[in-house]
Protein backbone atom coordinates (compact mmCIF):
# COMPACT_ATOMS: atom_id res chain seq x y z
CA UNK A 1 0.00 0.00 0.00
CA UNK A 2 1.04 3.32 -0.83
CA UNK A 3 2.15 5.50 2.17
CA UNK A 4 -0.38 8.38 1.05
CA UNK A 5 -3.40 5.30 1.23
CA UNK A 6 -2.01 4.69 4.75
CA UNK A 7 -1.65 8.31 5.44
CA UNK A 8 -5.80 9.20 4.43
CA UNK A 9 -6.98 5.65 6.51
CA UNK A 10 -5.18 6.43 9.46
CA UNK A 11 -6.62 9.75 9.62
CA UNK A 12 -9.99 9.02 9.14
CA UNK A 13 -9.56 6.75 11.66
CA UNK A 14 -8.27 9.43 14.10
CA UNK A 15 -11.35 11.29 13.11
CA UNK A 16 -13.70 8.89 14.06
CA UNK A 17 -12.20 8.02 17.14
CA UNK A 18 -12.33 12.36 18.07
CA UNK A 19 -16.10 11.98 19.65
CA UNK A 20 -14.75 9.23 22.41
CA UNK A 21 -11.22 11.42 22.70
CA UNK A 22 -12.92 14.08 24.09
CA UNK A 23 -15.02 12.31 26.14
CA UNK A 24 -12.38 10.25 27.55
CA UNK A 25 -8.90 11.45 26.91
CA UNK A 26 -9.20 15.28 26.95
CA UNK A 27 -10.21 15.68 30.76
CA UNK A 28 -7.13 14.29 31.05
CA UNK A 29 -5.09 16.09 29.16
CA UNK A 30 -6.49 19.01 30.85
CA UNK A 31 -4.94 17.62 34.55
CA UNK A 32 -1.82 17.57 33.53
CA UNK A 33 0.67 20.29 34.24
CA UNK A 34 1.90 22.81 31.36
CA UNK A 35 5.61 22.50 30.68
CA UNK A 36 6.98 26.02 30.90
CA UNK A 37 8.11 25.84 27.89
CA UNK A 38 7.26 27.05 24.17
CA UNK A 39 9.75 24.10 22.41
CA UNK A 40 8.77 20.93 21.48
CA UNK A 41 10.38 18.47 20.10
CA UNK A 42 9.75 15.29 18.64
CA UNK A 43 12.21 12.74 17.18
CA UNK A 44 12.23 9.06 16.22
CA UNK A 45 14.49 7.69 18.30
CA UNK A 46 17.91 7.79 20.05
CA UNK A 47 19.86 4.94 18.23
CA UNK A 48 23.13 6.08 16.71
CA UNK A 49 22.70 7.61 13.05
CA UNK A 50 24.26 10.32 11.40
CA UNK A 51 20.24 12.32 11.27
CA UNK A 52 20.19 11.84 15.19
CA UNK A 53 23.49 13.91 15.33
CA UNK A 54 21.95 16.79 13.36
CA UNK A 55 19.13 16.27 16.19
CA UNK A 56 21.66 16.95 18.66
CA UNK A 57 22.92 19.95 16.85
CA UNK A 58 19.71 21.40 16.92
CA UNK A 59 19.47 21.05 20.54
CA UNK A 60 22.17 22.50 21.49
CA UNK A 61 21.32 25.59 19.20
CA UNK A 62 18.94 26.24 22.32
CA UNK A 63 20.28 24.63 24.74
CA UNK A 64 19.76 27.79 27.43
CA UNK A 65 16.42 27.71 26.12
CA UNK A 66 13.59 24.91 28.73
CA UNK A 67 12.48 22.62 26.40
CA UNK A 68 10.46 18.93 25.77
CA UNK A 69 11.53 15.95 23.77
CA UNK A 70 9.72 13.03 23.11
CA UNK A 71 10.99 9.83 21.38
CA UNK A 72 8.24 8.42 19.20
CA UNK A 73 9.74 5.46 18.13
CA UNK A 74 11.89 2.30 19.23
CA UNK A 75 15.41 2.99 19.40
CA UNK A 76 17.20 -0.84 18.16
CA UNK A 77 20.28 0.53 20.25
CA UNK A 78 21.01 3.17 22.83
CA UNK A 79 24.21 4.48 21.71
CA UNK A 80 23.07 8.02 21.52
CA UNK A 81 20.63 7.86 24.41
CA UNK A 82 22.42 9.60 27.53
CA UNK A 83 23.89 12.48 24.97
CA UNK A 84 20.17 13.06 24.61
CA UNK A 85 19.03 12.26 27.86
CA UNK A 86 22.09 15.14 29.20
CA UNK A 87 20.57 17.76 27.22
CA UNK A 88 20.43 20.75 29.35
CA UNK A 89 17.29 22.24 30.25
CA UNK A 90 15.36 19.53 29.01
CA UNK A 91 12.39 17.41 29.88
CA UNK A 92 12.79 14.09 28.22
CA UNK A 93 10.59 11.30 27.44
CA UNK A 94 10.19 8.33 25.53
CA UNK A 95 6.61 7.50 24.50
CA UNK A 96 7.44 4.92 21.94
CA UNK A 97 5.08 2.15 23.76
CA UNK A 98 2.32 4.53 23.17
CA UNK A 99 3.04 5.09 19.90
CA UNK A 100 3.80 1.72 17.50
CA UNK A 101 0.35 -0.03 18.56
CA UNK A 102 -2.02 1.39 15.94
CA UNK A 103 -5.28 1.02 18.08
CA UNK A 104 -3.47 2.89 21.16
CA UNK A 105 -1.65 5.27 19.16
CA UNK A 106 -4.84 6.94 18.19
CA UNK A 107 -5.67 8.37 21.46
CA UNK A 108 -2.22 9.18 21.90
CA UNK A 109 -2.38 11.23 19.20
CA UNK A 110 -5.24 13.12 20.65
CA UNK A 111 -4.07 13.34 24.04
CA UNK A 112 -0.54 15.33 22.87
CA UNK A 113 -3.09 17.48 20.61
CA UNK A 114 -4.79 18.35 23.18
CA UNK A 115 -1.89 18.54 25.84
CA UNK A 116 0.39 20.90 23.01
CA UNK A 117 -2.80 23.23 22.20
CA UNK A 118 -2.81 24.32 25.98
CA UNK A 119 0.48 25.97 25.23
CA UNK A 120 -0.23 28.84 22.89
CA UNK A 121 2.78 29.94 20.89
CA UNK A 122 4.42 26.62 21.07
CA UNK A 123 7.14 25.99 18.56
CA UNK A 124 6.75 21.80 17.49
CA UNK A 125 10.23 20.81 15.76
CA UNK A 126 9.75 17.16 14.54
CA UNK A 127 11.82 14.83 12.24
CA UNK A 128 11.61 10.94 11.21
CA UNK A 129 8.26 11.02 13.09
CA UNK A 130 4.96 9.51 11.69
CA UNK A 131 3.14 9.97 15.03
CA UNK A 132 4.24 13.80 14.81
CA UNK A 133 2.35 13.96 11.20
CA UNK A 134 -0.74 12.36 12.38
CA UNK A 135 -0.98 14.82 14.81
CA UNK A 136 -0.68 17.84 12.90
CA UNK A 137 -4.45 18.54 11.74
CA UNK A 138 -5.51 18.65 15.42
CA UNK A 139 -2.98 20.51 16.66
CA UNK A 140 -4.28 24.59 17.27
CA UNK A 141 -2.94 27.16 14.40
CA UNK A 142 -0.99 29.42 16.77
CA UNK A 143 1.33 26.18 17.17
CA UNK A 144 4.22 26.63 14.80
CA UNK A 145 5.50 23.22 13.27
CA UNK A 146 8.77 22.37 12.16
CA UNK A 147 9.68 19.52 9.83
CA UNK A 148 13.07 18.64 9.72
CA UNK A 149 13.12 15.84 6.44
CA UNK A 150 16.33 14.20 5.51
CA UNK A 151 16.18 12.30 1.86
CA UNK A 152 13.61 10.81 -0.65
CA UNK A 153 13.40 6.99 -0.33
CA UNK A 154 12.03 6.89 -3.67
CA UNK A 155 9.78 4.42 -3.40
CA UNK A 156 6.12 3.91 -2.43
CA UNK A 157 6.87 4.05 1.35
CA UNK A 158 9.17 7.07 1.66
CA UNK A 159 8.82 9.97 4.24
CA UNK A 160 8.69 11.98 1.54
CA UNK A 161 5.15 11.45 1.85
CA UNK A 162 4.63 12.88 4.82
CA UNK A 163 5.65 15.79 4.19
CA UNK A 164 3.61 16.14 1.13
CA UNK A 165 0.49 14.85 2.76
CA UNK A 166 0.93 17.75 5.46
CA UNK A 167 2.38 20.37 3.73
CA UNK A 168 -0.49 22.95 4.63
CA UNK A 169 0.26 22.39 8.20
CA UNK A 170 3.49 22.91 8.60
CA UNK A 171 5.24 26.23 9.10
CA UNK A 172 8.64 25.40 7.76
CA UNK A 173 9.83 22.22 6.22
CA UNK A 174 13.89 22.60 7.37
CA UNK A 175 16.19 20.74 4.83
CA UNK A 176 19.93 21.01 4.55
CA UNK A 177 21.20 19.42 0.90
CA UNK A 178 20.16 20.80 -2.99
CA UNK A 179 19.22 17.38 -4.11
CA UNK A 180 16.15 16.75 -1.52
CA UNK A 181 15.37 20.73 -2.29
CA UNK A 182 15.44 19.99 -5.45
CA UNK A 183 13.31 16.91 -5.12
CA UNK A 184 10.83 18.67 -2.96
CA UNK A 185 10.38 21.19 -5.83
CA UNK A 186 9.67 18.25 -8.17
CA UNK A 187 7.19 16.43 -6.02
CA UNK A 188 5.05 19.83 -5.46
CA UNK A 189 4.54 20.14 -9.10
CA UNK A 190 3.93 16.81 -9.99
CA UNK A 191 1.51 16.76 -7.46
CA UNK A 192 -0.18 20.20 -8.15
CA UNK A 193 1.05 21.78 -4.79
CA UNK A 194 1.10 25.30 -5.22
CA UNK A 195 4.32 27.21 -5.10
CA UNK A 196 3.60 29.25 -2.11
CA UNK A 197 4.42 26.46 -0.07
CA UNK A 198 7.75 26.09 -1.52
CA UNK A 199 8.43 29.88 0.96
CA UNK A 200 8.13 27.30 3.84
CA UNK A 201 11.03 25.73 3.22
CA UNK A 202 13.86 27.08 5.24
CA UNK A 203 17.88 25.27 3.85
CA UNK A 204 20.05 25.66 6.94
CA UNK A 205 23.27 22.89 5.96
CA UNK A 206 24.87 21.54 9.55
CA UNK A 207 27.99 21.89 10.38
CA UNK A 208 30.54 19.55 12.19
CA UNK A 209 33.77 19.80 14.68
CA UNK A 210 36.88 20.90 12.78
CA UNK A 211 40.42 20.26 14.05
CA UNK A 212 42.70 22.65 14.51
CA UNK A 213 44.93 21.34 11.83
CA UNK A 214 45.34 17.96 9.99
CA UNK A 215 47.53 15.40 11.12
CA UNK A 216 47.71 12.22 9.09
CA UNK A 217 49.72 9.41 9.00
CA UNK A 218 49.83 8.33 5.10
CA UNK A 219 52.21 5.42 5.31
CA UNK A 220 50.92 1.85 3.72
CA UNK A 221 48.75 0.09 4.51
CA UNK A 222 45.98 2.24 3.03
CA UNK A 223 43.02 2.30 5.73
CA UNK A 224 39.73 2.31 4.43
CA UNK A 225 36.92 3.12 6.58
CA UNK A 226 32.89 2.21 6.42
CA UNK A 227 30.73 4.37 9.24
CA UNK A 228 27.18 3.81 9.58
CA UNK A 229 24.28 1.43 9.61
CA UNK A 230 23.56 -0.99 7.16
CA UNK A 231 20.34 -1.62 5.35
CA UNK A 232 19.16 -1.45 1.57
CA UNK A 233 19.68 1.90 1.25
CA UNK A 234 23.37 1.92 2.19
CA UNK A 235 24.28 -1.16 0.38
CA UNK A 236 27.31 -2.42 2.55
CA UNK A 237 27.32 -5.73 1.35
CA UNK A 238 28.53 -4.36 -1.86
CA UNK A 239 31.90 -4.13 -0.24
CA UNK A 240 31.88 -7.52 0.48
CA UNK A 241 32.96 -8.25 -3.24
CA UNK A 242 35.57 -5.22 -2.51
CA UNK A 243 36.97 -7.08 0.12
CA UNK A 244 37.50 -10.15 -1.77
CA UNK A 245 39.56 -8.92 -4.53
CA UNK A 246 41.74 -6.69 -2.46
CA UNK A 247 42.58 -9.14 -0.53
CA UNK A 248 43.32 -11.87 -2.79
CA UNK A 249 45.22 -9.93 -4.83
CA UNK A 250 47.62 -8.93 -1.64
CA UNK A 251 47.31 -5.44 -1.90
CA UNK A 252 48.36 -3.38 1.44
CA UNK A 253 44.86 -2.17 2.79
CA UNK A 254 42.96 -2.63 5.76
CA UNK A 255 38.94 -2.22 6.07
CA UNK A 256 37.36 -0.90 9.26
CA UNK A 257 33.91 -1.05 10.11
CA UNK A 258 32.39 1.57 12.72
CA UNK A 259 28.38 1.14 13.20
CA UNK A 260 25.75 -1.17 12.97
CA UNK A 261 26.40 -3.07 9.33
CA UNK A 262 27.41 -6.52 10.81
CA UNK A 263 24.27 -8.18 9.57
CA UNK A 264 25.15 -6.96 5.58
CA UNK A 265 28.76 -8.18 5.99
CA UNK A 266 30.08 -11.92 5.22
CA UNK A 267 31.92 -14.31 7.39
CA UNK A 268 35.02 -13.10 4.97
CA UNK A 269 34.59 -9.97 5.10
CA UNK A 270 34.56 -9.73 9.29
CA UNK A 271 37.61 -12.21 9.04
CA UNK A 272 39.67 -9.82 6.87
CA UNK A 273 38.37 -6.18 8.70
CA UNK A 274 38.62 -4.81 11.91
CA UNK A 275 35.12 -4.23 13.66
CA UNK A 276 34.80 -1.18 15.61
CA UNK A 277 31.04 -1.47 16.45
CA UNK A 278 28.99 1.31 17.18
CA UNK A 279 30.96 4.24 18.29
CA UNK A 280 29.45 6.69 20.86
CA UNK A 281 31.04 9.58 20.89
CA UNK A 282 32.45 12.00 19.38
CA UNK A 283 35.81 11.64 20.42
CA UNK A 284 35.83 8.07 19.61
CA UNK A 285 34.30 8.56 16.16
CA UNK A 286 37.52 11.30 15.31
CA UNK A 287 39.59 9.05 16.55
CA UNK A 288 38.58 6.57 13.65
CA UNK A 289 38.22 9.29 11.13
CA UNK A 290 42.05 10.06 12.63
CA UNK A 291 43.32 7.05 12.09
CA UNK A 292 41.91 6.41 8.37
CA UNK A 293 42.91 8.18 5.05
CA UNK A 294 39.35 7.02 3.46
CA UNK A 295 36.08 6.79 3.65
CA UNK A 296 34.02 4.55 1.69
CA UNK A 297 30.38 4.35 1.03
CA UNK A 298 27.92 2.60 -1.54
CA UNK A 299 24.93 4.16 -0.72
CA UNK A 300 21.90 4.22 -3.86
CA UNK A 301 20.55 6.93 -2.13
CA UNK A 302 20.97 9.74 0.29
CA UNK A 303 21.20 13.62 0.79
CA UNK A 304 24.60 14.60 1.96
CA UNK A 305 25.31 12.65 4.99
CA UNK A 306 26.98 13.90 8.44
CA UNK A 307 29.86 10.86 8.10
CA UNK A 308 31.37 12.91 4.95
CA UNK A 309 31.39 15.82 6.49
CA UNK A 310 33.06 14.82 9.70
CA UNK A 311 35.76 12.62 7.92
CA UNK A 312 36.96 15.48 5.92
CA UNK A 313 37.64 17.56 8.63
CA UNK A 314 39.76 14.99 9.56
CA UNK A 315 41.36 14.48 6.05
CA UNK A 316 39.52 11.25 4.79
CA UNK A 317 38.90 11.37 0.92
CA UNK A 318 35.34 10.23 0.17
CA UNK A 319 35.74 7.71 -1.77
CA UNK A 320 31.56 7.22 -2.48
CA UNK A 321 28.48 7.05 -5.18
CA UNK A 322 28.06 9.66 -7.45
CA UNK A 323 24.43 11.03 -5.83
CA UNK A 324 23.40 14.37 -6.25
CA UNK A 325 23.01 14.94 -2.76
CA UNK A 326 27.15 14.24 -2.90
CA UNK A 327 28.54 16.05 -5.80
CA UNK A 328 26.50 19.24 -3.69
CA UNK A 329 29.96 19.47 -1.92
CA UNK A 330 32.58 16.97 -3.70
CA UNK A 331 34.44 16.71 -7.09
CA UNK A 332 35.81 13.73 -8.12
CA UNK A 333 39.69 14.50 -7.90
CA UNK A 334 39.70 17.23 -6.31
CA UNK A 335 37.90 16.51 -3.02
CA UNK A 336 36.69 13.11 -3.55
CA UNK A 337 37.12 9.71 -5.57
CA UNK A 338 33.65 9.47 -6.94
CA UNK A 339 31.44 6.51 -8.15
CA UNK A 340 29.49 6.41 -11.56
CA UNK A 341 26.90 3.83 -12.83
CA UNK A 342 25.23 4.14 -9.52
CA UNK A 343 23.02 1.46 -9.58
CA UNK A 344 24.63 -1.54 -10.97
CA UNK A 345 26.10 -2.64 -8.25
CA UNK A 346 28.97 -4.78 -10.00
CA UNK A 347 30.17 -2.06 -11.60
CA UNK A 348 30.27 0.17 -7.90
CA UNK A 349 32.53 -2.87 -6.37
CA UNK A 350 34.64 -2.65 -9.64
CA UNK A 351 35.40 1.15 -9.58
CA UNK A 352 35.93 0.91 -6.34
CA UNK A 353 38.39 -1.81 -6.26
CA UNK A 354 40.34 0.55 -9.28
CA UNK A 355 40.06 3.87 -7.32
CA UNK A 356 41.73 2.06 -4.43
CA UNK A 357 44.46 0.61 -6.68
CA UNK A 358 44.74 4.58 -8.20
CA UNK A 359 45.57 5.37 -4.64
CA UNK A 360 48.06 3.05 -3.56
CA UNK A 361 49.72 3.86 -7.35
CA UNK A 362 49.81 7.23 -6.19
CA UNK A 363 50.70 8.39 -3.24
CA UNK A 364 51.58 12.20 -3.76
CA UNK A 365 47.13 11.78 -4.85
CA UNK A 366 46.60 10.30 -1.58
CA UNK A 367 48.21 13.49 0.25
CA UNK A 368 46.95 16.40 -2.25
CA UNK A 369 43.33 14.85 -1.86
CA UNK A 370 43.39 14.47 1.92
CA UNK A 371 44.93 18.07 2.20
CA UNK A 372 41.94 19.50 -0.26
CA UNK A 373 39.13 17.61 1.98
CA UNK A 374 40.20 19.13 5.57
CA UNK A 375 40.82 23.06 3.97
CA UNK A 376 37.30 22.05 2.22
CA UNK A 377 36.01 21.27 5.51
CA UNK A 378 36.96 23.71 7.46
CA UNK A 379 35.81 26.50 4.52
CA UNK A 380 32.30 25.10 4.23
CA UNK A 381 31.16 22.94 7.26
CA UNK A 382 30.89 25.94 10.16
CA UNK A 383 29.13 24.27 12.80
CA UNK A 384 28.86 27.62 14.61
CA UNK A 385 26.76 28.95 11.97
CA UNK A 386 24.05 25.92 12.23
CA UNK A 387 23.37 26.90 15.64
CA UNK A 388 22.57 30.36 14.81
CA UNK A 389 20.26 29.90 12.21
CA UNK A 390 18.65 26.68 14.20
CA UNK A 391 18.29 29.31 17.14
CA UNK A 392 16.78 31.91 14.74
CA UNK A 393 14.53 29.34 13.72
CA UNK A 394 13.13 28.52 16.90
CA UNK A 395 13.35 31.13 19.33
CA UNK A 396 11.20 33.50 16.43
CA UNK A 397 8.13 34.40 17.58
Amino acid sequence: MHNLTKIKVYRVLLYIVYPLALIFVWPYARLIRKKKTRLFFLFDRYAIGGAQRIYLDVLKSVEDQPKQIYFTRSSVDTSLKQSFFETPNAGIRDIHPFCENLFIRLFTIHFYAFYLNRHKNAHLFSSNSTFFYDMLPFLHSSLKTTELFHNFAHNKNGMEFFGLANHRYLNHRFIYDNYTLNNIRKQYKDYGVPDVFLERIVFIEPGVTIPPSLIKNYQRPLKILYAGRGGIQKRVWILNDVIKEIVSRKLPVEFYFAGTMQEDLNDYSKEHSTIYGPLHSELDMYDAYAKAQVLILTSQFEGFPMVIKESMACGCIPLVTALEGNKMHLDHLQNALLIENIMDEKSVAEQAINLIQFLLSRPDELERLSAACFQYAANNFDRERFYRDCRTLLTKQ
